[in-house]
Protein backbone atom coordinates (compact mmCIF):
# COMPACT_ATOMS: atom_id res chain seq x y z
CA UNK A 1 0.00 0.00 0.00
CA UNK A 2 2.99 2.02 0.99
CA UNK A 3 4.38 1.90 -2.44
CA UNK A 4 0.67 2.37 -4.23
CA UNK A 5 0.61 5.91 -2.95
CA UNK A 6 4.28 6.67 -3.51
CA UNK A 7 3.28 5.67 -7.33
CA UNK A 8 0.36 7.80 -7.23
CA UNK A 9 1.96 10.71 -5.28
CA UNK A 10 4.86 10.80 -8.04
CA UNK A 11 2.18 11.14 -10.83
CA UNK A 12 0.68 13.41 -9.33
CA UNK A 13 3.67 15.65 -9.07
CA UNK A 14 4.70 14.61 -12.74
CA UNK A 15 1.48 15.59 -14.47
CA UNK A 16 1.08 19.10 -12.60
CA UNK A 17 4.76 19.80 -13.95
CA UNK A 18 3.45 18.56 -16.95
CA UNK A 19 0.22 21.17 -17.17
CA UNK A 20 2.20 24.25 -15.48
CA UNK A 21 4.90 23.36 -18.83
CA UNK A 22 1.81 23.34 -21.00
CA UNK A 23 0.32 26.47 -18.83
CA UNK A 24 4.11 27.84 -19.95
CA UNK A 25 4.42 27.01 -23.40
CA UNK A 26 0.85 28.59 -23.95
CA UNK A 27 1.57 31.63 -22.49
CA UNK A 28 4.83 32.12 -24.06
CA UNK A 29 3.07 31.33 -27.49
CA UNK A 30 0.34 33.62 -27.35
CA UNK A 31 2.48 36.63 -26.01
CA UNK A 32 4.96 35.80 -28.55
CA UNK A 33 2.14 36.01 -31.14
CA UNK A 34 0.87 38.95 -29.87
CA UNK A 35 3.88 40.90 -29.99
CA UNK A 36 4.91 39.82 -33.60
CA UNK A 37 1.51 40.68 -34.33
CA UNK A 38 1.53 44.15 -32.92
CA UNK A 39 4.80 44.54 -34.67
CA UNK A 40 3.83 43.75 -37.92
CA UNK A 41 1.08 46.41 -37.48
CA UNK A 42 3.56 48.76 -36.49
CA UNK A 43 5.70 48.23 -39.40
CA UNK A 44 2.73 48.12 -42.24
CA UNK A 45 1.45 51.54 -40.29
CA UNK A 46 5.08 53.19 -40.83
CA UNK A 47 5.42 52.23 -44.45
CA UNK A 48 2.26 53.19 -45.36
CA UNK A 49 2.69 56.92 -43.79
CA UNK A 50 5.89 56.96 -45.52
CA UNK A 51 4.57 55.87 -49.02
CA UNK A 52 1.54 58.51 -48.28
CA UNK A 53 4.07 61.67 -47.22
CA UNK A 54 6.15 60.57 -50.14
CA UNK A 55 3.27 61.42 -52.88
CA UNK A 56 1.90 64.07 -51.16
CA UNK A 57 5.58 65.45 -51.33
CA UNK A 58 5.90 64.34 -55.13
CA UNK A 59 2.94 66.19 -55.87
CA UNK A 60 3.37 69.22 -53.80
CA UNK A 61 6.88 69.64 -55.92
CA UNK A 62 4.91 69.05 -59.36
CA UNK A 63 1.98 71.76 -58.55
CA UNK A 64 4.91 73.86 -57.20
CA UNK A 65 6.74 73.38 -60.80
CA UNK A 66 3.56 74.22 -62.76
CA UNK A 67 2.73 77.59 -60.25
CA UNK A 68 6.42 78.25 -60.91
CA UNK A 69 5.90 78.50 -64.44
CA UNK A 70 2.14 80.03 -64.84
CA UNK A 71 3.91 82.82 -62.94
CA UNK A 72 6.95 83.23 -65.04
CA UNK A 73 4.67 83.41 -68.45
CA UNK A 74 2.10 85.29 -66.46
CA UNK A 75 5.10 88.31 -65.85
CA UNK A 76 6.33 87.98 -69.43
CA UNK A 77 2.97 88.14 -70.70
CA UNK A 78 2.19 91.40 -68.53
CA UNK A 79 5.43 93.03 -69.51
CA UNK A 80 4.57 92.95 -72.82
CA UNK A 81 1.66 94.69 -72.20
CA UNK A 82 2.96 96.96 -69.78
CA UNK A 83 4.19 100.55 -71.36
CA UNK A 84 8.36 100.59 -71.55
CA UNK A 85 9.20 103.46 -69.10
CA UNK A 86 11.07 106.19 -70.54
CA UNK A 87 14.37 107.07 -69.46
CA UNK A 88 15.18 110.53 -68.21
Amino acid sequence: MKNLLTIVAGLLIASCASVGAVIDGGKDLTTSVIDSGVKTAGNVSSAVLNDVSAVTATAANAVEGVVDTVVEEVDKQTDELQEPTKKQ
